[in-house]
């Protein structure tokens, strides 16, 4: 294995962390990553001056220069889903995300917020968790290879439940989470599968879960369109 730098390592952890959890103090940073005090304000004035992250009134926060380079990954199944994103969230009224794979993580790319209710669901670009949890993450993992499934399973506090969820979703054809990832919210999300085995990523929708009812009409909606997106990534 290469050498790696240790300083760089160490701010991108703190920039990782501060696109994860933001807004965050110094003090929690460094305590949650175990790292020296100056060692994080020194990564966090070095990751500010480039942009990546800025200090806000209640803490540090990612910066702009996170969107510029977000926009610059998977471009094309980003220009193939956005569209598609906007235009289920102008007839559906709810929030259409689209979630991709990094490393034992997912992480929610890009959204569409529709307008037509009063109390709905926003996520901040960026936000990541486990592959195994929510509905985004899963709808992901269920399709990915058996090794992988059965280490991401295993590394979980409840597998066996984990392992069903998984089960349920390669049949369906989608998975779902109730007050997972957030209280309070609902998601349902199906798999961008181009060509046999391909995962791309996943679209789903988060609501409010008191609207939970309504997403089991959105699971073909999503299917389709996760299809679509698929087809025009297949096209030559």
């Amino acid at each position: 294995m290469p050498e790696i730098s240790k300083t760089a390592d160490q701010a991108l952890a703190v920039l990782e962390f501060v696109a994860a959890r933001g807004p965050v103090a110094t003090a929690d940073i460094a305590r949650e990553l175990r790292m020296h005090r100056t060692v994080v304000h020194r990564s966090l004035a070095t990751l500010a001056q480039r942009g990546y992250v800025r200090r806000g009134t209640d803490g540090h926060v990612a910066g702009a220069t996170l969107t510029r380079l977000a926009a610059a990954v998977e471009p094309e199944l980003l220009g193939a889903a956005r569209p598609v994103l906007d235009a289920l969230a102008r007839e559906h009224g709810e929030t259409f995300i689209l979630t991709l794979r990094d490393g034992d993580e997912a992480v929610q790319v890009e959204q569409a917020v529709g307008g037509r209710h009063f109390v709905r669901v926003q996520l901040t670009r960026g936000f990541r968790h486990p592959l195994a949890s929510g509905a985004s993450g899963r709808a992901i993992l269920a399709f990915l290879d058996a090794p992988t499934i059965a280490r991401l399973v295993a590394a979980t506090p409840a597998p066996r439940r984990i392992a069903a969820l998984l089960a349920r979703a390669r049949r369906d054809g989608y998975a779902d989470s109730h007050d997972e990832l957030s209280a309070g919210v609902y998601g349902v999300s199906a798999p961008i599968i181009v060509g046999r085995d391909d995962v791309r990523g996943s679209l789903g929708v988060v609501m409010p879960a008191l609207r939970s009812s309504s997403g089991d009409a959105l699971v073909r909606v999503l299917k389709d369109a996760a299809r679509r997106i698929a087809r025009s990534l297949a096209a030559p």
